[in-house]
């Protein structure tokens, strides 16, 4: 098989925007954590909120070095809170996202694609929490804030030259699992809340539209592919000319000494992609040739295509605080499909060989790939399967990861930089070691609003009784069918889990053989039931939801798996769930609990310059259906209010 072309190879180098971490909320669990329930509190929800908020600040905070589960009995011990926070907020997943000044660059190039309804703010990424003035809770001058938003950070590839490695931008934990709530007229960051707000694979869409732009003679077969010089041109002009007129505001810079130094390193940065070019259009178009393989050739085609008189939702979104992480995600086995590597590391007698057994190594690498792409649309997933983005507070309480339980939680965490990254050797291993100690203990954030404590008390019996021992409990590794919208639960088959998993363990392999920890390795005794724990075979008709504990509850609206239910009143009230509302604004409904549903923000709803990301949620649309989990329906109004009341204690 011949080597692939730069193309090909920057294809599969270029991260895949999206993200696998995400969400469940199906009945309602109850608390495990420190905090006592509300009748045994002598305290005014005031001081209990002050005391929670106090507990998740000390623990984030906490730099003792302890010893964690993957260190084994002679490694020494390296992990604290503090650097695994440090870790979550600040270090992408990736070493191979778009170099910065790029990125910076096209936004301007390009802004028929990137402002509007295609900017940044516009996509659910916010201002970082110290862009705004502690005292007032407004935006900074825009020069004094992060260039940015949070969620996105830099990190160079170590594997290019030194001289030539550039700034890369990719997703940090804190993009997806950091949520905005609008409090007391500000805005305010919740470490460890699913981002309602972000749009993640509509990011991908801008990367595509962007890369097609650069792209003179398109091609399936990458060789032939021909970059528009014009429009490299374009790009390079604005970054020389912005270099020279205005260093500093590529990185900005909250004093004249950062933007100073700032400006001196976008000088460098520049440069450096400035004599690498055409290297750098590549990128883009590789990014948009994959990107144009996975959601449009397949995932359009075979998921996001309407079905007996229902319509789908588009590829691309707009779905905020949503993704199809491993529909979409399973395009990454046909991509790979194309790279001997993915097959060579594979044992004699792995499945994707069966039947090529007598064929010389070589060959049989060769038509298992060419098989394996061949029948990529008998394969891949044939249900669109968006599901809300997960909360992580006191992880140690869930059994398995993700919605439907398809992942131990050894392997949740890399499992889901994979994904993301879309490429194993430039997953940022290390990191993720640090994510499963700093989500199994971190506290929830307590409600930022009013309790009656006297009607929470009143509330909690009835939860106890009949959703926390019936099915939100610790560890409970059960998966329900409860009547909700199962394309997320059934989308995997057997053939797209095993790809996925095997690029999880090759990430892993490759980083240990760097000289890295084995932490990644499940180690359960054989390659099969490491298999289980990278990801767990399809359940068939016993598929489902897990029932988690739910710590945080409050934060975790829309509400289901699939987050199309807006509030805990319709939760337990089925007949008045609504065919259609708004997701993404950060105002809180206090009495429904949940984020306001029926009204969109305005551009300026959360002060001038902020970022506003809404989008119309349509519960008729092929995975969106809002029925189901009728638990509670038969309760009377005042229990219903006396439930939700207790439920924003948890």
């Amino acid at each position: 098989m011949k080597n692939p072309s730069s193309f090909t190879f920057t294809m599969i180098r270029c991260g895949v925007i999206m993200f696998i971490l995400a969400a469940l909320i199906s009945c309602k669990d109850s608390q495990t954590g420190d905090g006592q329930p509300p009748d045994q509190q002598a305290r005014s929800w005031d001081e209990e909120r002050a005391q929670r908020e106090q507990q998740q600040t000390t623990y984030i905070k906490d730099t003792t070095v302890k010893r964690i589960e993957t260190d084994g009995e002679t490694r020494e011990s390296w992990y604290s809170n503090q650097l695994g926070y440090e870790w979550f907020k600040a270090y992408p997943l990736a070493f191979n996202g778009v170099p910065y000044v790029l990125l910076r660059a096209i936004i301007e190039v390009y802004p028929e694609i990137w402002k509007g309804e295609g900017s940044l703010g516009n996509l659910g990424f916010g201002p970082h929490p110290d862009d705004y003035d502690p005292e007032s809770g407004k935006l900074l001058p825009p020069e004094q804030r992060h260039p940015l938003p949070y969620g996105f950070f830099t990190v160079p590839d170590t594997d290019v030259p030194e001289d030539d490695r550039t700034d890369n931008v990719f997703f940090s934990c804190s993009a997806c699992h950091t949520g905005r709530v609008y409090v007391k007229d500000r805005v305010r960051h919740f470490i460890g809340a699913s981002n309602s707000e972000i749009d993640a694979q509509a990011y991908a869409g801008l990367l595509y539209q962007t890369g097609k732009k650069l792209i003179k003679v398109d091609s399936p077969d990458p060789s032939k592919i021909k970059v528009d010089s014009d429009e490299v041109a374009k790009i390079a002009a604005f970054l020389r000319n912005k270099v020279e007129a205005d260093p500093a505001w590529f990185y900005g810079g909250k004093t004249p000494e950062q933007r100073s130094a700032n400006a001196e390193r976008a000088r460098i940065q520049v440069e450096r992609i400035l004599s690498h070019m055409e290297d750098a259009a590549k990128i883009l178009i590789g990014s948009a040739k994959k990107t144009e393989l996975m959601y449009l050739a397949l995932a359009s085609k075979l998921m996001y295509t309407d079905k007996d008189g229902q319509k789908a939702p588009g590829v691309f979104g707009p779905r905020p605080g949503r993704m199809d992480a491993f529909g979409i995600a399973a395009g990454l086995v046909a991509l790979h499909t194309k790279r001997d590597s993915f097959f060579a590391r594979l044992p004699d007698d792995h499945p994707f060989f069966a039947d090529l057994e007598n064929l010389p190594r070589e060959e049989r690498i060769k038509q298992a790939g060419e098989r394996l792409f061949k029948t990529a649309a008998e394969w891949m997933p044939h249900d669109p399967g968006a599901s809300d983005i997960k909360s992580l507070w006191f992880s140690r309480d869930h059994g398995f990861a993700n919605w439907d339980s398809n992942q131990a939680p050894e392997a949740r965490v890399l499992a889901s930089g994979v994904s993301s990254v879309g490429d194993p050797s430039k997953v940022n291993v290390r990191i993720h070691e640090a994510m499963n100690p700093f989500i199994n203990d971190l506290p929830p954030a307590p409600y930022p609003f009013t309790v009656d404590l006297d009607l929470a008390g009143k509330g909690k019996p009835l939860f106890e009784q009949q959703c926390a021992s019936a099915c939100h409990f610790s560890q409970n590794k059960k998966v329900y069918n409860v009547g909700t919208d199962m394309n997320r639960a059934i989308q995997i088959t057997p053939t797209a889990r095993l790809g996925l998993l095997e690029l999880t363990r090759e990430a892993c392999e490759l980083y240990v053989g760097k000289g890295g920890s084995d932490w990644c390795l499940p180690k359960r005794g054989s390659r099969a039931a490491d298999d289980e724990a990278y990801f767990i075979t399809p359940r068939g008709e016993e598929s489902g939801y897990k029932a988690d504990v739910l710590h945080g509850t409050w934060a975790l609206a829309p509400y289901l798996h699939n987050g199309s239910v807006p509030t805990l009143w319709h939760l337990f009230r089925p007949a008045e769930r609504p065919i259609k509302f708004i997701r993404g604004n950060i105002r809180y409904d206090e009495e429904k609990v949940g984020f306001i549903w029926d009204k969109a923000p305005a551009l300026d709803e959360y002060g001038p310059g902020d970022a506003v990301h809404f989008a119309e949620h349509d519960t008729t649309l092929r995975g969106n259906s809002n029925a189901g989990h009728i638990y509670g329906s038969e309760w009377t109004d005042d229990q219903v209010r006396a439930v939700i009341e207790y439920m924003k204690t948890l």
